[in-house]
């Protein structure tokens, strides 16, 4: 009786000891989850840099044991004022040398030598130009009725210019100044009386005039052989949370706000498009079933957190992170005339089966970083893209420098409280980040797009 008694007892410790080496393990689990969570910076996932903590590794510079000095470094080229051109000048003193320096001489003749030219610049009180039409109201002497002369039929219906509606676009649309502020500068900089629901009446009338113009990028941008694609947060009235999205290629870019992330927000985004798509591993674009190429500085900012696991998968996660810097770095060489495209060919087919044979066997090691090895497994046939097609990335960094604007728009205001609003925003940022790539200036399609709008005019085309 005693030897059962003492066999149920080591059965019991046996189980309790399992359970708790069960509970152990599930706890270690979750550990090993909380300090991965805990190291997530902008160099292991897609936060910014900006959140990173004072614990996050910085990045290095090549050069150790030496500190950059402040200001231009030696050998840099340097970026000096240019003096405004001569038609430009308003007030002209032309100054005749009197007293030769070196023997007193007042005599001179004539030089082949340029003038000197030291100029003097100052901005004077902003005045406005005001037009104003006094229609004087008489007494018919024949039935006594008041009247008064109609408006001319080229005289403007408008209060606000093109000037001033393109200044308004600068403001809000480029520099991403508060509708309060802006009312403050257009009222104490340029002298002009206007409310802030005087300026948010200028925006709508500034979208008007840009939509031919917008849907002339949209169009532009689904039609090109490769474009970027990303999407950032954005917000919509009542604090829902909605998405800015861009799609762009090297001579314009487009711009949505949309209240979803899915796949019908990337369907409205793309449209039309047949090219090759560039973008991250977001399920969303999945749907688009043409070539694709995933970003390669996602992919390394994958690989870095896989090489931070413990046991095989770390150093799986190692020899990924290095074949990935390896090939963006051969990549750049072609870029910049230093290594030829087929010698760049040559090298990946060497490293193209090495980096798919280590996917593979993470895929099949457990733990959430593994998942990240099995999810790029899985697109496998979105890595190589650029390796056939010279013309595209391997990064997405053109979408992210695209939505940029757009973020730092986010970050210092409360986003869009309407439709109206929405397209706004859409517009101006599509109008303005493709004049940035095209190297025109934003104010001044601004004004003229503006003046043919209020003059019924064919508007400016934006890629022309």
């Amino acid at each position: 009786m005693a030897k059962d008694a003492k066999d149920r007892r080591i059965e019991e410790l046996e189980r309790e000891n399992a359970e708790l080496r069960a509970k152990v393990e599930q706890l270690m689990a979750e550990i090993a989850e909380l300090r991965r969570r805990l190291g997530l910076n902008s160099r292991n996932s897609s936060k910014p840099p900006s959140s990173d903590g004072p614990e996050a590794p910085r990045k290095r510079s090549g050069k150790k044991g030496r500190k950059r000095k402040r200001g231009a470094q030696k050998g840099h080229e340097p970026h000096l004022r240019r003096p405004v051109e001569k038609e430009k000048v308003t007030r002209l003193v032309e100054l005749e040398p009197e007293v030769c320096p070196d023997c007193g001489g007042r005599h001179f003749g004539e030089s082949s030598e340029e003038p000197i030219r030291n100029q003097y610049i100052d901005i004077p009180p902003i005045e406005l130009e005001v037009l104003e039409y006094r229609r004087h109201v008489r007494t018919c002497l024949y039935c006594e009725t008041l009247a008064y002369a109609p408006l001319p039929d080229d005289a403007p219906r408008e209060v606000f210019g093109p000037g001033v509606l393109a200044v308004i676009g600068m403001l809000t649309g480029v520099l991403n100044t508060s509708k309060r502020k802006a009312t403050m500068i257009m009222n104490e900089v340029f002298n002009l009386p206007i409310s802030l629901g005087g300026l948010s009446n200028c925006e709508e009338k500034i979208s008007r005039a840009l939509e031919p113009a917008y849907n002339e990028a949209k169009d532009y941008v689904r039609q090109q052989a490769a474009a970027h694609a990303d999407e950032t947060s954005w917000r919509r009235g009542n604090g829902v949370k909605g998405w800015l999205w861009t799609l762009c290629c090297t001579t314009a870019s487009v711009f949505m706000v949309h209240a979803k992330r899915g796949k019908e927000a990337a369907r409205n985004l793309l449209g039309a498009f047949a090219g090759i798509l560039v973008s991250d591993r977001w399920s969303a674009y999945n749907l688009y079933t043409g070539l694709r190429q995933l970003c390669w500085e996602h992919l390394k900012r994958d690989f870095c957190a896989v090489s931070e696991a413990v046991g095989r998968l770390g150093e799986i996660g190692k020899q990924l992170y290095d074949l990935a810097r390896l090939i963006l770095r051969l990549r750049r060489r072609v870029r910049d005339g230093t290594l030829k495209w087929h010698t760049f060919q040559r090298r990946m087919e060497e490293i193209m089966p090495r980096v798919e044979k280590l996917l593979r066997q993470g895929a099949r090691e457990e733990g959430p970083l593994a998942g990240k090895c099995r999810e790029i497994w899985k697109l496998r046939e979105y890595l190589w893209t650029f390796v056939y097609h010279q013309e595209v990335e391997p990064t997405n960094n053109a979408a992210e420098r695209s939505v940029r604007q757009g973020v730092i728009w986010r970050k210092t205001s409360f986003g869009t409280q309407s439709e109206r609003g929405a397209r706004y925003v859409e517009r101006v940022l599509t109008v303005c980040g493709t004049c940035h790539l095209q190297g025109k200036s934003v104010i001044e399609f601004l004004r003229q797009t503006c003046h043919a709008y209020a003059k019924q005019q064919p508007i400016p085309s934006l890629i022309a």
